[in-house]
């Protein structure tokens, strides 16, 4: 493994071999109760203290990058 400095990909990342393939975009409009932009931590647990609160919300989390 090499060593990577610091501000390149994680060390996860770096661990696994580089930043996984991209998915493919969403196929058109969705229809959800929320919508999170951002999958960082605070966006990710947003979702899930949302979804423990509420179960039967649909909620979408959607990020430029990756997460």
């Amino acid at each position: 493994m090499t060593v990577t400095k610091n501000g390149d990909v994680s060390f996860w990342f770096a661990d696994m071999g580089g930043l996984p393939p991209c998915r493919a975009p969403l196929p058109g409009d969705i229809d959800v109760d929320v919508c999170i932009v951002g999958a960082g931590f605070t966006g990710l647990w947003t979702a899930y203290y949302l979804k423990q609160a509420q179960p039967g919300l649909s909620i979408a989390v959607v990020e430029k990058d990756f997460a």
